[in-house]
């Protein structure tokens, strides 16, 4: 019966051989990563988008409150005869935090220009009292914050999932369509600027 030998064992790795393949190993760990960063880096950030609403080019749901910031009472109807952004939000909402800093440099250009600017108000979505309290807490933003009892207010415009932004014109009508998702300085800029020349309608912005 014969028998098959096996072939003959390569020489055993030395330590210089193997410390060689380390490096490269390294080195190719080292590629991949700065591969990586640079498409992150060079990634569009990701930004809201406009939807059509039934609620658009008709009357907004009234709505009223009192701020998480003060207790004072707020409603739609304090802000007739002025634009303003009714933003719906959530503590637990990564694209919520994602916006707040666009959000609050926006309203603070608005401010300073007085009532000839945008307002701006914030409702609570599907989260409680304490937790979005914390949230404002900690971002600091200068506009009303109201609580939704049982999601009645929610419910009224439509709002299924947070973040989404409803732009209210002078005469208390939804102008435009509402952005869905973090929205940005610019797409808030490019929404109030169309509505004041009369072309939002339903179209589109970009970031």
């Amino acid at each position: 019966m014969s028998t098959v030998e096996a072939p003959p064992a390569g020489p055993p790795a030395t330590p210089g051989r193997r410390r060689h393949t380390a490096r490269w190993v390294a080195a190719g760990v080292a590629v991949v990563l700065v591969v990586v960063a640079i498409v992150a880096a060079t990634r569009p950030s990701a930004q809201a988008s406009q939807a059509s609403s039934p609620l658009t080019g008709r009357q907004a749901p009234a709505f009223s409150g009192h701020t998480l910031q003060h207790g004072q009472t707020v409603s739609l109807a304090d802000y007739r005869g002025r634009y303003v952004f009714v933003n719906f939000f959530a503590s637990w909402c990564p694209p919520c935090k994602e916006e707040e800093p666009d959000l609050i440099t926006f309203a603070n250009q608005q401010r300073v220009k007085g009532d000839a600017g945008a307002a701006m108000v914030s409702i609570v979505f599907n989260d409680s009292v304490a937790t979005a309290t914390k949230f404002v807490d900690k971002w600091g933003p200068e506009w009303p914050t109201i609580p939704d009892n049982g999601g009645a207010v929610a419910n009224s415009y439509g709002v299924t999932s947070p973040p989404m932004t409803f732009l209210i014109g002078p005469t208390g009508q939804v102008v435009g369509d509402p952005l869905i998702g973090p929205a940005t300085e610019r797409q808030l800029d490019d929404l109030l600027a169309a509505a004041e020349r009369g072309t939002s309608g339903t179209g589109r912005t970009g970031g």
